[in-house]
């Protein structure tokens, strides 16, 4: 909670009403009793290496924001508030594509979201969260907005993806 008692999590609670926040991130989510020593954020330059190690690329915009700015192809699209619970492997209900020591990138608008997200699961012990510097617009200034299509691993994955 925040000073004010409001949940720093919940974008309502931070912005006002007419403005929408938006953003971009990546997550590297691995359980283990180590303390993480991983920076919270990565680099855009930085991006294309954490697909091609087989990172899952959540994007977490929400669907107006989707709509608006474009789809992420290739990753999977889901809201942001059930994201922690989604991306804890010990959670009830995970992700069918989540298990321990996966990569996941979350992608949000400009990345402030993600990385708070990246924290709360990093506080739930899930080890080595991302969130990527920038966000959205961060990889689309770059060019990097086409990079996950192109992903290997996720041609194998699209069954355990769609299951969910």
């Amino acid at each position: 909670m925040s000073p004010t008692g409001s949940n720093p999590l919940d974008p309502a609670a931070r912005d006002p009403p007419h403005q929408e926040h938006t953003m971009t991130t990546v997550a590297v989510v691995t359980t283990d009793t180590v303390t993480d020593t991983t920076a919270v954020t990565v680099d855009v330059t930085d991006y294309r290496a954490t697909i091609e190690a087989g990172a899952l690329v959540v994007d977490i915009r929400s669907r107006a924001q989707r709509e608006r700015q474009g789809v992420l192809a290739g990753a999977v699209a889901v809201e942001a508030r059930p994201v922690v619970e989604l991306l804890d492997p010990r959670s009830p209900a995970p992700l069918a594509a989540v298990e321990e020591g996966r990569q996941v990138v979350l992608v949000s608008d400009d990345g402030l979201d993600a990385e708070l997200f990246a924290l709360e699961l990093r506080s739930r012990g899930v080890r080595g969260v991302r969130a990527v510097d920038g966000g959205h617009e961060a990889l689309r200034v770059a060019g990097a907005l086409g990079l996950l299509s192109d992903a290997e691993h996720l041609l194998r994955e699209r069954s355990a993806i769609s299951a969910h």
